[in-house]
């Protein structure tokens, strides 16, 4: 099952003070197994990614991919509309969806993260200086979420990431957990690459954007180039 991570990001370098244009929202997907970008779609004005990535899914071809979208694409619609395309959906859980976010928190508090004696994977990083540890887990749909699961399409996993993160000889940052709710039947350990691969795609496609593309350096201008790239 190959990702699809869907990532949206603001074009930083691409408002127009002068018209009064606020600056571009874009929104790309990526194949992750091929290193390319699939396909972009720019927001309507006055929008956001909710509304361009549906946009963007129709364009695609997703047949058993496993498409990785952030939380502003944790949308009812937009997992249905992945599940329509015959693929299944990773949606990264945050507070614009209140009802899964309390849900969470109540299955998932973070003595029970340590503690898990389900499905659980864990990753060490160290890169220039910095230590990351992250702890992955996977649980099928607990009691907490049984009054909004049929409101998803499809759900049957629920994931947590818990990192740990330690600059140098500092002392370790709190702890970050993350919540993702999906239609695929994953591991742990597919839930880490999955989870992985979407952070290094969204990192390193932004990168290009604004070093490669230099949209954040391109200011005031009477037109947009974001306008022009996402044409």
């Amino acid at each position: 099952m190959d990702g699809g991570p869907v990532s949206g990001g603001k074009v930083s370098g691409s408002y127009c003070r002068g018209k009064g244009k606020g600056a571009i929202h874009m929104v790309s997907a990526f194949s992750a197994a091929n290193g390319v970008v699939l396909g972009q779609d720019k927001a309507a004005e006055k929008s956001n990614e909710i509304t361009a990535i549906p946009e963007l899914l129709k364009l695609l071809n997703l047949q058993s991919c496993l498409v990785t979208i952030d939380a502003m694409g944790c949308q009812k619609k937009i997992a249905t509309q992945v599940l329509q395309k015959g693929a299944d959906y990773l949606l990264s859980v945050k507070d614009n969806q209140p009802a899964l976010a309390d849900a969470f928190e109540a299955a998932f508090p973070m003595a029970k993260v340590a503690s898990f004696e389900g499905g659980a994977y864990v990753t060490d990083e160290k890169n220039r200086g910095r230590q990351e540890t992250r702890y992955h887990i996977v649980s099928e749909i607990t009691d907490e979420f049984q009054e909004i699961s049929n409101e998803w399409p499809g759900m049957k996993t629920l994931g947590v990431v818990m990192s740990f993160r330690q600059e140098g000889e500092g002392a370790p940052e709190a702890p970050m957990i993350r919540y993702y709710i999906s239609s695929a039947d994953l591991s742990a350990k597919k839930l880490a690459e999955a989870a992985r691969q979407h952070w290094h795609v969204e990192n390193k496609l932004h990168w290009y954007l604004d070093v490669a593309l230099r949209f954040t350096v391109v200011r005031r201008l009477k037109t947009s180039p974001g306008s022009d790239i996402s044409r």
